[in-house]
């Protein structure tokens, strides 16, 4: 099968159907999207079970919300990266994947600019970003690049944030189907370490790692730890 869109897709999605088909050819991938509320969605290999898809402006809609209400500052991930009143870090945020961790930043008053590189979750990113008009979204870059070139050229960032898709993990962040359907088709960050030592080259404050709680460290040196129930924020300090 490879890959297969539906009929009446939007036509901005037509110059990127050529590099994704030959990629899913090659890696004998097989990938089915539909169009649900102006946008692309990535079908699921189980009959009714809802596709994945990237809810953008809904998403961030939640998130502002919430921070009416409960101070952004007691949040882990806010604290890992920096973020006290007054100070709003531009965020490199290497592993795009579904943009949780984007949205939220975005949301915190972060400026960030996001990452990936796997055509099929790319797809989803533009498709869904095509399809949103969020305020924040004026503090939001995409680049469709992977974070090994990227961080060869790229000017430092003030705070770096990494969330491999790892083999000792259990899980990332987020709904355990949808992390189902990205092992399947996405596969593991084998060159996670790799790529966390590059980012200590372009940080110019911290790199946050994102780790499962109880798994180990990525990389070695001393990090600052913020720790929720199911997931871990370690914080290396740059001290240029």
């Amino acid at each position: 099968m490879g890959l297969l869109l539906p009929d009446l897709s939007p036509d901005f999605f037509l110059p990127a159907t050529t590099g994704l088909t030959d990629f899913c050819l090659q890696n004998q991938l097989d990938v089915e999207f539909e169009a649900l509320n102006g946008q692309l969605w990535l079908k699921s290999n189980i009959p009714k079970e809802r596709p994945i898809g990237i809810e953008v402006d809904e998403t961030l809609n939640r998130h502002t919300q919430f921070f009416k209400k409960s101070s952004v500052y007691k949040d882990n991930l806010a604290r890992a990266l920096g973020i006290k009143p007054g100070v709003r870090p531009h965020v490199l945020d290497l592993t795009g994947g579904l943009l949780g961790d984007t949205l939220l930043m975005l949301a915190m008053g972060a400026q960030v600019t996001t990452l990936e590189r796997h055509p099929v979750v790319r797809f989803l990113i533009e498709s869904a970003l095509h399809n949103s008009s969020h305020p924040l979204l004026a503090n939001f870059q995409f680049v469709a690049n992977d974070a090994a070139s990227f961080l060869e050229t790229c000017s430092p960032y003030d705070v770096i944030f990494f969330d491999p898709m790892f083999e000792d993990a259990n899980h990332k962040a987020g709904p355990k189907k949808e992390m189902r359907i990205f092992r399947e088709v996405v596969g593991s960050d084998l060159d996670a370490m790799e790529i966390a030592e590059k980012a200590q080259t372009r940080a110019l404050k911290r790199l946050v790692i994102k780790r499962p709680r109880l798994s180990q460290t990525l990389i070695n040196g001393e990090c600052l730890q913020y720790q929720g129930k199911s997931t871990r924020y370690d914080v290396y300090l740059m001290f240029k």
